[in-house]
């Protein structure tokens, strides 16, 4: 058991994608409410630094690239130097949990479902992420039944917190594109390959069925997506405004921010617009692992439209393109939009 009287200096361990790390920041918020005075420290990969800095519930950023780049003597010291008196690792890592029992962090948190885990933690908690019918955020939050603590990890309640908090305004250069008297939906069509995506001629015909005296339409996406966005969105649809591969990820969160409405598959900025309380419509395949129920946003006015899970064409279980999305329909996207005017 973990007496949390002995604790002052938290490090929760997330290194993997931006989806990922917002449905763990609840872990940190509820922590937080119960015991302001504990600092948190939050391990992750830079390129989610924005978001972690966003949150209000995280004290300092440690950078994984960092981290992972110094010689094993100088990243154990870097750790000691923090004095931590815990790591929770929301995201399993072998080479984490072992610099974390070399820097003798006395509380080490982890599942029983990783070998290395009976090696480098004291502390074991026991469930599986894999075959689990609970939500990820729900799953995080099992991680603090190590302290013996009572928290709230009921969808409905998790959706009331406040995930991030935005310090600074949006650029100039992103701010023009925004319409005063118009709604300004944002389309993220599709995901870097992470998630099962819905065609991109159903976001065209998305876009050519919505009225563009009531919609200001922005695209974003990566700059590797960028061509293709050019190529295949912006060149039949010539009134949105392509963004694609013009913001990095503290100008993305304040232009989500700054919006009213984002549809997206399961990704990264889907849930992003959810925890900013902003409308966010999710697009989920029905295959057990990937859909909502694990997987759906989660936020004051977060929504999503599930694939037909009669479908069970062969392709839907592999990797690539999911015969099931073409089951959620033009109509039925374009209607949960306009329920949001």
């Amino acid at each position: 058991m973990i007496d949390i009287q002995s604790v002052n200096h938290i490090l929760i361990s997330r290194t993997d994608n931006i989806g990922d790390v917002i449905l763990t920041l609840p872990l940190a918020i509820q922590f937080k409410q119960m015991y302001p005075n504990i600092k948190i420290t939050f391990l992750a990969q830079d390129y989610t630094r924005a978001l972690v800095e966003a949150c209000p519930a995280i004290d300092e950023f440690l950078s994984w690239n960092v981290l992972s780049s110094m010689k094993q003597s100088e990243a154990i010291k870097t750790l000691q130097d923090k004095k931590l008196d815990c790591i929770i690792h929301a995201f399993p890592n072998k080479e984490i949990a072992r610099l974390a029992k070399k820097a003798k962090i006395p509380y080490r948190i982890g599942t029983r479902r990783r070998w290395y885990h009976f090696i480098y933690c004291n502390d074991r908690i026991n469930f599986s992420r894999a075959k689990s019918e609970l939500h990820e955020m729900q799953l995080n939050m099992k991680l603090l039944s190590a302290f013996h603590i009572r928290v709230q990890d009921e969808i409905n309640d998790l959706s009331q917190l406040n995930f991030l908090k935005i310090h600074t305004a949006l650029p100039e250069r992103l701010k023009k594109f925004l319409s005063p008297d118009r709604f300004n939906l944002i389309i993220h069509p599709l995901s870097n390959g992470n998630s099962r995506e819905w065609p991109i001629s159903n976001f065209i015909a998305l876009i050519k069925k919505l009225p563009l005296n009531q919609f200001n339409i922005l695209i974003t996406g990566s700059a590797k997506e960028k061509n293709l966005i050019e190529s295949r969105i912006k060149s039949q649809c010539p009134e949105i405004h392509d963004l694609s591969g013009q913001c990095d990820l503290a100008e993305l969160i304040q232009l989500i921010d700054s919006c009213d409405g984002l549809v997206a598959n399961s990704t990264g900025p889907l849930h992003i617009a959810a925890a900013l309380g902003i409308h966010a419509l999710g697009l989920y395949p029905a295959t057990q692992g990937m859909n909502p129920k694990r997987w759906g946003p989660i936020g004051k006015k977060a929504e999503f439209l599930m694939a037909d899970s009669k479908c069970g064409a062969p392709r839907c279980h592999a990797v690539g393109d999911c015969l099931c999305m073409e089951s959620i329909t033009i109509s039925a996207v374009n209607n949960a939009i306009l329920k949001w005017l």
